[in-house]
C-alpha cells in the first residue's frame, strides 16, 4: 500500500481519545498516511486544537449520556479507544458500538478489559462487530511475533 495515498473510499472512523498523547500520535499517523479519522475526546477546546491542525472533524462528549454517545458513534465502521483509564471508557464505548454496529479497537493493557470483551463475543458475533482490546501495544505485536516465530 501506498502510505501517502489518500484513503477516500475507507469509512468513517473515530479516534476517542484523540486528545492524549498516544492518541495524538495515531491521529497525526493516521493523516500521514492519506487517513481522515474523525477526533472525539471529553474536552472540547483540545480536541479542536488537533483537530484544526490536522484539518480533520472533531466532536467532544463524555461516555456517561448513552443517547448522546450512541448520537456520535452513528455512521462510524470502527472506534478506536485511547482514551483511559479504559476500566471506565471501554465498556461503554463497546456497548454502543454493539448497538451501532460499530467496530471497537482500544489500546489498553487491562485484563478486565479483555475479559469484558470476551463476555460480550455472542453479541459481538450476533452483530457482526469485532471487539478488539490491545491492538498495536500490548498484546497483538506479541502474539504476532510469537505466530511469526513458530
Amino acid at each position: 500500500m501506498n502510505e501517502q495515498h489518500s484513503h477516500p473510499e475507507f469509512p468513517r472512523w473515530m479516534i476517542y481519545g484523540a486528545n492524549g498523547y498516544t492518541g495524538e500520535m495515531i491521529a497525526r499517523e493516521a493523516v500521514r498516511r492519506g487517513f481522515r479519522p474523525v477526533l472525539a475526546g471529553r474536552r472540547q477546546e483540545t480536541v479542536d486544537f488537533l483537530a484544526r491542525n490536522l484539518g480533520l472533524e472533531a466532536h467532544a462528549f463524555a461516555l456517561d449520556n448513552p443517547a448522546e454517545l450512541l448520537r456520535q458513534l452513528e455512521g462510524c465502521a470502527l472506534v478506536l479507544n485511547c482514551a483511559g483509564p479504559f476500566s471506565a471508557t471501554a465498556a461503554p464505548l463497546m456497548e454502543a458500538c454493539l448497538q451501532t454496529r460499530t467496530h471497537y479497537l482500544d489500546i489498553t493493557g487491562e485484563i478486565d478489559v479483555f475479559e469484558a470483551a470476551q463476555l460480550l463475543n455472542t453479541r459481538a458475533r450476533d452483530a457482526g462487530v469485532v471487539l478488539c482490546p490491545g491492538v498495536g501495544f500490548d498484546v497483538i505485536p506479541t502474539d504476532c511475533v510469537a505466530a511469526a516465530l513458530k
